[in-house]
């Protein structure tokens, strides 16, 4: 009794911490620049993709940032290089890789904010990714915002 006791607890562990992370919400954060810089702590990012929205005069500026399989923090403006200016062209969490709303194609995490051209999330000029913070200068935020300007993506 104590046996089959000890494995449905068991059990009931590994599905509560396993089973629950197959789909998590998409998280969004507004951030503001300071002194001509917008960060983001490191802290908070994990393998699931979180997107900040940046107000660059009144239209939304969106990057997305994860953790690839071996830890390492990547950034990038939510848009697609390709498909933009479509509304649709931002990307969304689909299993562990990012998929265009536009397009379909899927991106794995250690490509993003490094692949240059075609249907890839757009790179951050002038970010740095440290320990601890993402920084990306506020005029390239701004300088994104004629990209932004007919992008539907979700923002909640």
């Amino acid at each position: 009794m104590k046996r089959i006791l000890a494995l449905l607890a068991a059990a009931a562990v590994l599905c509560l911490t396993s089973c629950g992370s197959a789909e998590t919400a998409a998280v969004f954060t507004d951030v503001r620049a300071s002194d001509g810089v917008v960060t983001i702590p490191t802290d908070g990012i994990g393998g699931s993709a979180g997107f900040y929205n940046y107000d660059a005069d009144g239209v939304t500026v969106q990057l997305v940032a994860l953790r690839d399989k071996n830890g390492a923090v990547h950034a990038a403006f939510n848009t697609c290089q390709s498909c933009s200016p479509s509304p649709k062209a931002y990307y969304e969490q689909d299993g562990g890789v990012l998929k265009c709303a536009n397009c379909g194609f899927t991106f794995s995490p250690e490509e993003v904010g490094v692949t240059h051209g075609g249907c890839n999330p757009w790179p951050i000029e002038g970010v740095e990714i440290g320990e601890s913070a993402i920084t990306a200068p506020e005029s390239s935020l701004n300088d994104m915002a004629k990209v932004f300007s007919g992008w539907g993506g979700p923002t909640e």
